[in-house]
């Protein structure tokens, strides 16, 4: 293909420089025609053809450009990589691990770049323990749909589960609109959240649902890291608090906390509560008791 032709699909989808040498990987000649002809355009189905546009759409090559659900643009890299990832995840892991890494990284610096915080917290994201959790699902009456992670997929770096993510939304350009979600009964959204729970999944709600996030691979967790907003946000009510004379030194604790609260010492299992987030996913399997969840304000 003429390096004009990759260099102009690179600048009309936004691609970065970690993405640049991917154009044939990602694009199939049509698509890159496609991209190179409605670069500035809005069109309708009827222009390119319904099928085509329809394989389009779920493919994340285009995106519906208003509620109509007639009218179509061109998409960008930022948006085309997540459903890629999700959608064809067995051809996303055929790049090299290095390359998969490089994109992730792009991706979860994008993601902080584009939180905003100018009036305090970026998003209306939550951590529940588990018990209230199941509270919330059955007082929600909106719909619950289930896709694959996401942040799992494109980053790599865990072996927990990834078809864990509960949506509600399901408007122009999500992945329920693009055919990728399994709809769910309240009774099956509480069993992927207890097995993500059995999994040592944290659980957080947004507006838009439910995410079973582990402290390697989920954005949200690595761009609270990156902006030091442990106990802020994602806001948390709770903080672990720990009776050193029930501990018996199991170590369960260790193995189950995100961001290392908990360590091994001569004397038994230390707890440094500063990193805790309050999702209760050490309180589960203590079995002692030794571990609770307490108000974070009257710590």
């Amino acid at each position: 293909m003429d390096k004009r032709d990759i260099g102009s699909v690179c600048r009309i989808f936004e691609i970065p420089e970690e993405g640049q040498g991917l154009v044939e990987f990602f694009f199939e000649p049509d698509e890159i025609s496609l991209i190179l002809e409605k670069q500035n355009d809005t069109f309708t189905a009827d222009e390119i053809g319904r099928e085509y546009a329809d394989r389009e759409y779920r493919r994340g090559v285009i995106a519906k450009a208003d509620d109509s659900g007639d009218n179509y643009r061109i998409n960008d890299f930022y948006y085309f990589l997540d459903v890629f990832a999700v959608g064809r995840t067995e051809t996303y892991y055929t790049l090299p691990v290095e390359t998969r890494r490089r994109l992730d990284d792009w991706y979860i610096d994008t993601y902080i770049k584009r939180l905003d915080t100018s009036n305090g917290v970026p998003t209306t994201d939550k951590v529940h323990p588990l018990d209230e959790m199941m509270r919330l699902i059955d007082e929600d009456p909106r719909p619950f749909y289930l896709n694959y992670c996401d942040c799992r997929i494109l980053s790599g770096r865990c072996d927990k589960p990834t078809h864990t993510c509960i949506t509600h939304s399901d408007g122009i350009n999500t992945l329920v609109d693009r055919g990728y979600s399994i709809k769910l009964d309240k009774d099956q959204v509480k069993e992927i959240v207890r097995e993500a729970d059995k999994a040592g999944l944290m659980h957080t709600i947004a507006m838009n649902g439910i995410c079973n996030c582990c402290g390697d691979c989920c954005y949200l967790f690595r761009a609270q890291k990156a902006l030091g907003s442990v106990g802020v946000w994602p806001a948390t009510d709770y903080i672990v608090s720990m009776d050193s004379s029930a501990c018996v030194g199991c170590g369960l604790c260790v193995k189950r906390c995100h961001f290392d609260v908990f360590k091994r010492a001569e004397d038994g299992i230390s707890c440094d509560t500063k990193g805790c987030v309050g999702c209760g996913i050490c309180v589960n399997t203590c079995p002692t008791g030794a571990l609770q969840l307490i108000n974070r304000g009257n710590r």
